[in-house]
């Protein structure tokens, strides 16, 4: 990391991190660049913004101002990129941040079967610092969810390749119509 920050110096170049923490310092140390975009930026929308890192954050807050014109869509149930920083809470701290803000939930699923929702809702519903939600599609129930526990990755995969084999025998669908996501 060390020589990562040098080289970056040494060629007068920024990667993404830097250019939002030397945003954010280029804020805090410079009152008047800040006033500028505030009044430049008068309203502001962040959508995924589950997927915020604090630094992401730290610049809304501030371009937002004492205005708080701040328009987030989130949902703190969708967040997935923590390994790269992002940080759920963040919709928890715009909460605390903005209580004047008002919560609009979006409960009706146009994408999936109910019976996707249900399991959902079930593996989710465990996570003490989430909003409630009462997922709702038109799609129907679905075909039955299938939990199968593996004892290695070997069996894992086999169960699978079984599994779509299956599929295909029976005329349900083409290999090409399968995909694996893991």
């Amino acid at each position: 990391y060390t020589r990562y920050q040098e080289l970056l110096l040494a060629n007068n170049a920024q990667d993404f991190d830097d250019l939002l923490m030397n945003a954010v310092h280029l804020f805090e140390r410079y009152p008047d660049v800040l006033a500028k975009y505030q009044r430049q930026y008068l309203h502001i929308l962040v959508d995924e913004f589950q997927d915020t890192n604090t630094a992401q954050y730290a610049l809304v807050r501030r371009l937002a101002g004492k205005t708080g014109n701040l328009f987030a869509v989130g949902d703190e149930d969708q967040s997935i990129y923590a390994f790269r920083g992002a940080d759920f809470r963040n919709v928890h701290r715009f909460r605390n941040d903005y209580p004047a803000a008002r919560l609009v939930l979006l409960e009706h699923n146009y994408r999936s079967t109910q019976t996707i929702l249900d399991v959902a809702k079930a593996v989710i519903s465990y996570n003490i610092h989430r909003t409630p939600k009462n997922l709702h599609t038109e799609k129907g129930q679905g075909v039955p969810v299938i939990v199968h526990e593996a004892y290695n990755e070997q069996e894992e995969a086999q169960y699978v390749v079984d599994q779509i084999a299956l599929l295909v025998a029976g005329g349900t669908c083409r290999p090409g119509d399968c995909a694996i996501m893991y």
